[in-house]
C-alpha cells in the first residue's frame, strides 16, 4: 500500500474534502501563472451559426461574446509540451508532477471511503490549472457534461469517460478585505448541491467528487484577487479515437494500493 498520509473527511454523497495536502510558494504560482498567460494560446475560439456570434471554449461549450469574460480561464497544458514556445524550468516541471503525483494518493484514499469507484477509475489525463479573476465563476454543472445540440454529432464525447474528479487549491479564499494580499481572494467557494455542502479553498486542501450529476456544482464569484486551482479526473473505458502517443496514464494497481487486493 502506499503511505498516503492524507488528511480526508466523507461528507456524503460521494464527495469528500482534503485538508493541508501540498505547500505552495505563492511567488513561484503567481510567476508561473503569469508565465502561461504569456505563452498559452487563446482559451476560446469564435464561430458564427445562424447569424449569431458565440465564443467556444475547449470542452465546446457556448458562450455569448459578451459573457466569456465572467468565465473562467484553463491552462490545459500547464507544461506546453504541445507549444513551439516552451521553455519549461525545472522547478515548473517538478510543481506538476508533484500535483500529478497528489491526485493519484487523493484518489487511492478515496476509494478506501469508496471502494467501488476503484473498479471505474482506469486511467488519468494530464491534469490543467483554472484561474477566477474579479467577477469570473461558473454556474452549476457536472464534469461529464458534453455539449450537444439534437440532430448534430458532439465535437467530443471524451467526457463521458470521466468518473471522479479532483480539484486541489493553491491558494487561499480570505474571510475580509483587510486580509487581501498579493496572492488570496475572496469570494470563489465551491458548493455541491447534493452533498449540501460549502468548501471555502485554502491552500492545500482539495475535493474529490464523482463526476456525473451527483457531483453537480458550482464556483461563486470572485470579488477580488485571482483563484488558482489544479483539476483532474480519473475515467473509465476506452476512447473512440486512438492516437498515436497516447497520453493516457493507467493505473493497475489502484485496488492494491488502496487495500482492497493483498
Amino acid at each position: 500500500m502506499l503511505d498516503t498520509k492524507i488528511n480526508m473527511t466523507d461528507i456524503g454523497s460521494g464527495l469528500c474534502v482534503v485538508k493541508d495536502c501540498i505547500d505552495v510558494d505563492q511567488k513561484f504560482l503567481f510567476d508561473y501563472i503569469n508565465y502561461l498567460r504569456e505563452v498559452e494560446e487563446e482559451t476560446f475560439t469564435y464561430v458564427e451559426e445562424d447569424g449569431k456570434r458565440y465564443a467556444i471554449n475547449r470542452t465546446g461549450f457556448k458562450f455569448d461574446p459578451d459573457g466569456v469574460v465572467l468565465a473562467p480561464s484553463r491552462f490545459i497544458d500547464p507544461l506546453l509540451k504541445w507549444s513551439p514556445n516552451r521553455d519549461v524550468t525545472p522547478q515548473q516541471e517538478k510543481f506538476i508532477a508533484d500535483l500529478e503525483d497528489l491526485m493519484y494518493r487523493i484518489l487511492v484514499e478515496y476509494c478506501k471511503h469508496y471502494p467501488d469507484a476503484s473498479t471505474v477509475c482506469w486511467w488519468r489525463g494530464m491534469g490543467h490549472i483554472a484561474t477566477y479573476e474579479k467577477g469570473q465563476n461558473i454556474g452549476p454543472h457536472c464534469d461529464d457534461q458534453i455539449p450537444h445540440e439534437f440532430g448534430k454529432a458532439p465535437a467530443s464525447e471524451y467526457p463521458k469517460h470521466s468518473k471522479v474528479s479532483v480539484n486541489i487549491y493553491l491558494n487561499d479564499s480570505v474571510d475580509n478585505p483587510e486580509e487581501l494580499n498579493d496572492y488570496n481572494f475572496l469570494g470563489g467557494e465551491i458548493t455541491h448541491r447534493h452533498a449540501k455542502h460549502t468548501h471555502k479553498p485554502k491552500t492545500g486542501s482539495a475535493v474529490i467528487y464523482p463526476t456525473n450529476f451527483i457531483g453537480t456544482h458550482e464556483v461563486a464569484p470572485v470579488t477580488n484577487g485571482l483563484r488558482i486551482a489544479y483539476l483532474g479526473s480519473f475515467l473509465y473505458g476506452t476512447p473512440e479515437h486512438h492516437f498515436e502517443g497516447d497520453s493516457r496514464i493507467w493505473m493497475p494497481n489502484l485496488r492494491k494500493d488502496a487495500g482492497l487486493e493483498y
